[in-house]
């Protein structure tokens, strides 16, 4: 569904990253997993349309999208979520959602959308008139999350959705990601929590300084020793 080829991408002229490759199937979760400042959001930023690569290609369902403006690649079906939990603090849950479905013409897929998120996530139908700014944490990432989906993509990018929560309120968005898998929407997840991301993904890659440094089955990634030691502090 999404395959990116010896990508390059940079700010001015300084690389981030380096001949970076990888696949992600339909249906699958797949997780680009490393240390802080590895160049994880970048990647993701270059496949939304956000950062112009300066070589390489990116296919979306086998066509390219190298260079293609953000607001067009949304339009084809691929939605990103940044990291940082961006709400719009001082609108309803229900008006945050609606901006979520800018790209959709019609009123009536808006509403049909909305009924979506609602059944899968009950506690914002609840909470549709509560400002945004007064959810927790937890509840803002499922927000956002969520507004990203009111466009009905079939690609999902999230990013980073676990930065700055405590432990509880993790569990609570990766339940979120659970219910996403669950829609069989195909998903590809960045994150510094390298164990959670792995345990709810097929595939994972490690991303070392700009470039890809081991690649595999979640499973056999849990249990690389060179992981192990690095990001889970196992000797």
């Amino acid at each position: 569904m999404l395959e990116v080829k010896n990508l390059n991408v940079g700010y001015g002229e300084i690389r981030v990253i380096w001949d970076v490759s990888l696949e992600v199937e339909e249906g699958e979760t797949v997780a680009l997993v490393g240390a802080n400042g590895a160049g994880k959001s970048t990647i993701l930023k270059a496949v939304s349309g956000a950062l112009k690569p300066t070589s390489g290609e990116i296919l979306f369902k086998g066509e390219s999208i190298t260079g293609v403006p953000a607001h067009k690649v949304v339009g084809k079906g691929l939605a990103y979520v940044p990291e940082g939990r961006r709400v719009f603090p001082y609108m309803t849950v229900r008006e945050n959602l609606e901006l979520g479905a800018y790209t959709v013409n019609k009123d009536s897929e808006v509403k049909e959308n909305m009924e979506w998120i609602f059944e899968m996530f009950p506690r914002l139908k609840e909470r549709q008139k509560q400002l945004a700014g007064t959810f927790s944490g937890g509840e803002q990432q499922m927000l956002v999350i969520s507004r990203a989906l009111m466009s009905k993509p079939s690609f999902l990018m999230i990013d980073e959705p676990s930065l700055g929560l405590q432990p509880s309120i993790v569990d609570l968005v990766y339940e979120t990601i659970t219910t996403l898998q669950e829609q069989k929407i195909t998903i590809l997840l960045v994150e510094q929590n390298v164990l959670k991301s792995l345990e709810v993904s097929r595939r994972g890659y490690v991303l070392d300084n700009g470039r890809i440094s081991i690649q595999g089955s979640s499973e056999k990634l849990i249990n690389n020793e060179d992981i192990k030691r690095v990001y889970f502090g196992i000797d």
